[in-house]
């Protein structure tokens, strides 16, 4: 089934990465429904939506608010994680853990203390069961550093940092509702390289090397467009719209200065001009800053 991309924000995990992550949050479901149905004594399916890629800021900008949003430290990866739970689920799930029947249509408002401390006590015996589902990709020890009403008062990380979403969807008996769960790329991209690794068997390892080898040897042979140029000139839009034939404009190249050597836009090295035969050349020629010191 095709799914959007946005190639404003492309997708840095890797998808053999995303793969791993799907098959680990199965798990994770499974466990996660186990828990919910021994402790509330009924019937709990939980199911992985999808992974998705965000920067914080945009993931707490979708959560709504009130909300349930758990931030742990998700020891020994760096940064901080959330576990975010919709307000009206975890209403139900408490009013059955009292003994009530835990029916839908709860109020959107905010927790009172003592369904602080029963929530509280449901997420961490949920980051219990994260933690054993991830027992494969890294030892994760996750501490509950707090539980936020208020997305926009919980500053777990910064703005522009990426974070990897997993997205649930639960249904308690009649009641169904939505969670979503926060990690930080760059850790978890390193502890899922590591993971694989470990797993990884000696013949793996050398078909691997080996895969790369060739494609070191085919990278150093494809050819690249390569330019000379000068340095560019700088024009307010009514000195362009002005030019006429015959205008010259003066280049802020000196004349004992080298030119840039440049492909894909990124200087490479610098040059003189010059001739070989009929046509135009440049010969390579030290940088300013190797010949300076």
């Amino acid at each position: 089934m095709p799914v959007p991309y946005d190639f404003r924000r492309p997708t840095k995990l890797s998808r053999q990465h995303a793969r791993v992550l799907e098959i680990t949050y199965e798990g994770f479901c499974r466990q996660w429904a186990t828990l919910l149905s021994s402790t509330l004594r009924t019937t709990v399916q939980v199911e992985l939506d999808g992974i998705q890629q965000y920067s914080y800021d945009e993931y707490a900008a979708s959560l709504p608010m009130p909300t349930v949003m758990a931030v742990f430290d998700p020891e020994p990866l760096v940064g901080a994680g959330v576990l975010h739970l919709d307000t009206a689920l975890v209403l139900s799930c408490i009013e059955r853990m009292l003994g009530g029947t835990g029916a839908p249509g709860q109020p959107e408002r905010t927790l009172t203390d003592i369904e602080a401390v029963l929530a509280r006590g449901l997420v961490e015996r949920t980051l219990g069961e994260l933690s054993s589902s991830l027992v494969t990709v890294t030892d994760l020890q996750p501490k509950l550093t707090g539980i936020d009403q208020n997305p926009q008062f919980a500053q777990a990380a910064a703005a522009t940092d990426v974070m990897i979403v997993a997205s649930f969807h639960l249904q308690v008996e009649q009641t169904t509702g939505t969670a979503t769960l926060a990690m930080p790329l760059d850790p978890l991209s390193a502890a899922l390289t590591a993971a694989e690794l470990r797993v990884a068997s000696p013949e793996e390892l050398r078909i691997r090397r080996l895969m790369r080898d060739r494609l070191d040897d085919h990278l150093e042979h494809i050819p690249v467009e390569v330019s000379v140029r000068l340095k560019a000139a700088q024009l307010r839009p009514d000195e362009i719209l002005s030019l006429i034939p015959g205008d010259v404009l003066r280049l802020p190249h000196r004349a004992d200065e080298p030119l840039e050597v440049v492909s894909s836009d990124a200087r490479v090295a610098s040059a003189v001009a010059g001739s070989r035969g009929s046509r135009l050349a440049c010969l390579i020629v030290p940088t300013p800053e190797e010949s300076s010191r």
